[in-house]
């Protein structure tokens, strides 16, 4: 493959292939309003080329549908995702190059720091080909799994009141995650604290590890992951176990089991904590 890396002029990069595609262009972005971009992918579906656009129900998508207007009208193809939020920028023109990178199809983004990738790819070369088969995969399950397909105008007006800010739910996201990591931290050290009180030999190079492994959460996931893959568990929730009665309600795995912390961990992980903790009546 042939890859070119692209900081400036971005829209005209992306516009100019495009203009050469003779067979089929999928797209999927987060935000697609840029009037000038839309315009050359209604010109190359009347050209008869196989357009499919998937963008995501974020209220800036819709703030003008008339520019979506005449590309509906020569049937091309548009897929509003619904859940969970599309973030991607990516594009596959005739199979054989990929757009790739930071750039949203957006006015503001050309004013920001940004980049794309131009993927040609090689045919025949298996390398080439697993990347593309990856783009596809991820552009047909967007389309087909997660995202309504809109065949008029009129279907696309409706989103016009119902579509979703997204930017500030992304940002109140953030800082919920934020806020629940910290508290799990605290609840970490606290139970580190009531052990060493009552003389359970827990070590505290652990908490020290915890901070230098980057977090709580992080640290606790690499220690369930070693436990899940050895099936053994680690010392310190042994010396919990081991006492009379037992204390693994001051262990890791406990506050993994939480319903308030779940969100951090992955189901297997949640999984595990879960019937670990029922073996001891927790």
């Amino acid at each position: 493959m042939d890859v070119t890396v692209h900081f400036s002029n971005i829209k005209e990069v992306i516009i100019s292939n495009l203009r050469i595609a003779s067979k089929e262009i999928k797209v999927a972005v987060a935000w697609l309003t840029d009037e000038d971009i839309i315009r050359v992918l209604t010109q190359r579906q009347e050209a008869g080329i196989n357009i499919k656009i998937a963008i995501s129900d974020s209220k800036e998508n819709f703030k003008s549908t008339n520019k979506f207007k005449d590309y509906l009208r020569l049937q091309g193809q548009l897929f509003i995702s619904i859940q969970p939020f599309l973030h991607h920028k990516f594009c596959v023109i005739d199979e054989d190059v990929i757009i790739n990178g930071s750039y949203n199809w957006s006015y503001p983004a050309r004013s920001n720091e940004e980049n794309i990738l131009i993927i040609k790819l090689e045919e025949g070369k298996k390398e080439d080909m697993d990347l593309l088969k990856r783009f596809n995969v991820k552009h047909s399950y967007i389309c087909n799994r997660c995202s309504v397909n809109i065949s008029d105008y009129n279907d696309l007006n409706r989103f016009i009141s119902s579509s979703k800010d997204n930017a500030l739910a992304l940002s109140e996201l953030d800082e919920h995650e934020i806020i629940l990591r910290e508290a799990f931290e605290n609840d970490v050290r606290s139970s580190f604290d009531k052990a060493i009180a009552l003389k359970i030999p827990i070590s505290q190079l652990m908490l020290n590890r915890m901070k230098a492994d980057g977090g709580g959460v992080e640290f606790v996931k690499r220690i369930i992951r070693d436990e899940i893959a050895s099936g053994d568990m680690k010392s310190g929730f042994k010396k919990l176990e081991e006492q009379i009665p037992h204390r693994v309600d001051l262990s890791l795995e406990y506050l993994v089991s939480r319903p308030k912390y779940k969100s951090l961990f992955t189901k297997d992980e949640i999984v595990f904590c879960e019937r670990l903790m029922v073996k001891y009546g927790l």
